[in-house]
């Protein structure tokens, strides 16, 4: 058996679904056995078990320039990124609102406290 047949046969023992355009490898920091789609190649990622951050490595044979999107693509994500982008700001300011509201109660438990200790 190959390293890369040893290597997937161990991922596909811990539960992970191994896909031929899968690239497998080893964290190169605590050696946990990794998986990840192949339009991953290139891209630092932290390590499940150490949480280091590792390169995926790329593939012999394969150029990143296989990995570019086209427009079409690349224009929904840019949409769907906006969207998520537009929810977190609300979500944030929703945040920030509670946060002032449970400041101003408080500082209204502080003042009674104070007068509670003051009698």
């Amino acid at each position: 058996m190959s390293d890369v047949e040893n290597k997937e046969a161990e991922v596909a023992s811990e539960g992970a679904e191994i896909r031929d355009t899968d690239i497998v490898f080893d964290c190169p920091i605590c050696g946990k056995n990794l998986v990840i789609d192949y339009r991953g190649a290139g891209l630092q990622i932290n390590c499940s078990q150490c949480g280091e951050s590792v390169l995926v490595p790329i593939p012999d044979g394969m150029q990143l320039t296989d990995l570019d999107l086209d427009p079409g693509e690349i224009l929904k994500q840019l949409f769907a990124t906006r969207r998520n982008y537009q929810k977190a700001e609300m979500q944030i300011q929703s945040l920030k609102a509670k946060l002032t509201q449970m400041q101003e109660t408080f500082i209204a438990l502080q003042e009674v406290v104070a007068e509670g200790l003051a009698e």
